[in-house]
């Protein structure tokens, strides 16, 4: 069973490792970030870039540019040992030698019998479902009290009839979020490829994943990285074109299919133009090709978030669409939780390929809409010429 203690010690390390490092400053050196579950000793002749510990001791000789994090354990810095950022110590303490060397600020809360982590996991918890389910139900409920404003009512009517008079705006937002969205995975790609930076962020999502590990979990987690590629998956995809077909909604069949098909074809340009290497650590199921990327995040995205478009904006509630929209989400990033349990993905693999799949997904979507438009016009002048 999974230690709580444990597994809040590495949120713990996520969240505060970073702020901390960032406040004392980061070196222009490109050197190595570390980060693990277990006593370290660091060499009097290693450089580091930041040190996170959790549930062990840092006996550091060497040097540590961007800081010391360690949750439950303790520090000892020898003779010789430089670190240059500040560094932060929970349910520990820490020991200096003569000649060791400290430029940051230093923060310990001593050991204690009841571990300050376990209090905070609760919390943590309960503002993450918050910011995941609550938040966005408060908005629409604001939404729709502001509808019984005068004000909001001219409002939403003036943008209503800009819709339909200007549907190009439609398009053009589409293209908009389409493009935010490359943004992002650019400055992915540039901090995973190029400059190669994400290997903390990567390394704790495992860490933090790999905790919920069991060997009941290993066969759910299978089944549900099926339903983005696979048996399950293809019968799926099928059923859902002989829908479309049946009920002869030939726009969103080609959408559909284009947003599929594409994403498809572009994940495997991006990998073959980027040929990142799969993890190596564990594996529970046979991968191949290149990692970055993630094909299943990436196609998962695109065709379910295409489905859940299709089948949201002819729900006329609201609370339907937002039901459709949540179960969408959290199933898509099932998937992309799937590849990372299965060690077959880095998790920033996972996070460009959402990047990636959104930007090809609101393309696509725009698309459509322009499609529909130009057979709006086209039967508003063929009633025109019959007249």
């Amino acid at each position: 069973m999974i230690s709580l203690k444990r597994f809040i010690s590495i949120l713990l390390l996520c969240l505060l490792g970073s702020s901390f490092a960032a406040a004392e400053g980061r070196h222009t050196e490109k050197v190595a970030d570390i980060f693990v579950h277990k006593s370290i000793r660091i060499e009097a002749d290693q450089r580091i870039g930041r040190l996170l510990v959790a549930q062990g001791d840092a006996l550091v000789y060497g040097t540590v540019h961007d800081g010391i994090v360690v949750v439950d354990g303790n520090v000892v810095l020898g003779t010789g040992a430089k670190v240059k950022g500040g560094i932060l110590i929970l349910g520990g303490r820490i020991t200096e030698q003569n000649g060791a060397q400290t430029e940051g600020s230093l923060l310990v809360t001593g050991p204690v019998q009841v571990p300050i982590v376990n209090w905070l996991v609760g919390g943590i918890l309960l503002v993450t479902l918050f910011g995941l389910l609550v938040l966005p139900y408060v908005v629409l409920l604001i939404l729709r009290y502001a509808e019984s404003i005068p004000i909001y009512s001219t409002i939403k009517k003036k943008l209503l009839h800009f819709e339909h008079h200007w549907p190009v705006l439609a398009i053009i937002l589409a293209l908009a979020v389409s493009g935010s969205m490359l943004v992002v995975f650019f400055e992915l790609t540039w901090k995973t490829i190029f400059r190669q930076t994400m290997g903390l962020f990567d390394n704790t999502v495992i860490w933090l994943v790999r905790y919920f590990a069991t060997e009941q979990l290993d066969p759910v987690m299978i089944t549900i990285t099926n339903l983005g590629y696979g048996f399950t998956y293809g019968v799926i995809v099928v059923c859902s074109f002989l829908i479309l077909l049946f009920y002869r909604r030939w726009l969103e069949f080609a959408g559909l299919a284009l947003c599929l098909a594409g994403g498809a074809l572009l994940n495997s340009l991006l990998k073959n133009l980027f040929e990142r290497s799969r993890p190596d650590q564990f594996t529970m199921v046979v991968a191949t090709g290149y990692s970055f990327p993630s094909g299943h995040a990436m196609v998962s995205l695109c065709f379910y978030g295409m489905l859940a478009f299709l089948i949201a904006r002819r729900v006329k509630k609201w609370q339907y669409r937002y039901g459709i929209a949540i179960l969408t989400m959290f199933f898509i990033a099932a998937i992309g939780v799937s590849r990372i349990y299965l060690g077959v993905h880095y998790p920033s693999d996972i996070a460009a390929g959402f990047a990636a799949g959104a930007v090809w997904l609101t393309f696509t979507i725009s698309l459509l809409w322009w499609w529909e438009e130009q057979r709006r016009v086209k039967e508003i002048d063929d009633k025109k010429n019959n007249i």
